[in-house]
């Protein structure tokens, strides 16, 4: 049997999340919720169970009336989608995988989007859960890049998994007399002000300018799930970061540095510092993410935090109403004859 949880309630949403082993900060409705104060839709938490086996996966829901492409062409509630919040998601499973259940799942799913004008779906798989395979046969799937994670088991040396010239980097941020901090937030504006300069000087999508309230909501309603970095030097913060984190699980969520400070190695001095963290406080990874496109800088940056860290990061879809899909693609031929039909993405209207 499928059933919904909305975001409105925490407590049933939590509980939920918490029952399976493999939970992470990714699928907690405050984080959801996050993302619904940055416009991403409306968090909803979809369930289902039978005899052998449970599942749960987050998405938020998209009134694509409100979308810009769309210049709203027709009324609320026609069209409507479903997609993981920004960073990762998919399935967390328990109990004995079958391919009947998954099937039965698809079955009941596809009924609620049909009867509910829910266009698509669009899944951001969680590497480290490799769980892009509990929904083989089940959503096309494609595998879109590579993503780094930091081993910080217990007993890992984290240093010795680092390349040469990245152990060397944080040798000459020490130094340079570059330090970390850490805190649950309390630098926020700072932050903000080194984020957004970052963010310019990267010349990033308008998406990734998070407004304070967005920060200001992990501060106050996830304490126990986010984390500060700081780096300074000379009394100065020159980079920082997001660290958030499960009971089993840490993740660099944002960051960012001066620019006149990149080249004393302060952020490989604080990934190194927030992978030694992880480890002390019981964290058997740190997934760094990956790059932009392919293996370009960013992600040969996050490279050389782990030689043999590598995770392999696949993206999956469902369409659920064929004609709708249709119907949407050509409207966005129609408003805006420089709008490229033939992309490779997997929700081609979204493109």
């Amino acid at each position: 049997m499928m059933y919904v949880i909305k975001w409105n309630d925490k407590e049933e949403w939590n509980t939920q999340v918490h029952s399976f082993k493999d939970w992470d900060v990714y699928f907690l409705c405050e984080y959801a919720v996050s993302l619904m104060l940055h416009g991403d839709g409306f968090p909803y938490l979809f369930l289902f169970e039978d005899s052998k086996m449970r599942m749960a996966y987050v998405m938020m829901l998209n009134d694509l009336s409100n979308e810009d492409a769309f210049k709203k062409t027709f009324e609320e509630g026609k069209y409507l989608d479903l997609t993981t919040p920004y960073g990762y998601g998919g399935p967390l499973v328990e109990g004995e995988y079958n391919k009947n259940s998954i099937l039965k799942f698809v079955k009941e799913m596809e009924l609620y989007c049909r009867k509910n004008n829910i266009v698509s779906q669009f899944f951001r798989f969680a590497p480290w859960m490799n769980n892009q395979s509990v929904l083989e046969g089940a959503c096309k799937k494609i595998l879109l890049k590579k993503t780094i994670y930091m081993d910080t088991r217990y007993d890992v040396d984290i240093m010795r998994n680092m390349d040469t010239k990245n152990r060397n980097m944080v040798r000459k941020a020490l130094k340079n007399g570059v330090y970390v901090v850490q805190d649950q937030g309390r630098y926020l504006n700072e932050f903000i002000d080194i984020y957004t300069e970052t963010m310019e000087r990267d010349k990033a999508d308008r998406y990734y300018f998070f407004n304070k309230d967005y920060y200001e909501f992990l501060i106050r309603e996830m304490p126990e799930n986010v984390r500060f970095f700081y780096a300074y030097m000379n009394g100065k913060m020159i980079s920082c970061a997001i660290i958030l984190y499960s009971d089993r699980y840490a993740h660099y969520h944002l960051s960012g540095m001066r620019t006149d400070s990149r080249q004393y190695g302060s952020m490989n001095l604080l990934l190194f510092e927030a992978a030694k963290w992880a480890q002390e406080n019981g964290k058997e990874l740190l997934h760094l993410g990956g790059g932009v496109e392919g293996e370009d800088s960013l992600y040969r940056f996050k490279k050389q935090f782990n030689k043999y860290g590598q995770l392999n990061y696949w993206i999956g879809s469902n369409i659920f109403i064929s004609e709708k899909f249709n119907e949407l693609v050509e409207k966005r031929k129609k408003l805006d004859a420089k709008w490229n039909d033939q992309n490779n993405l997997m929700i081609k209207y979204r493109g």
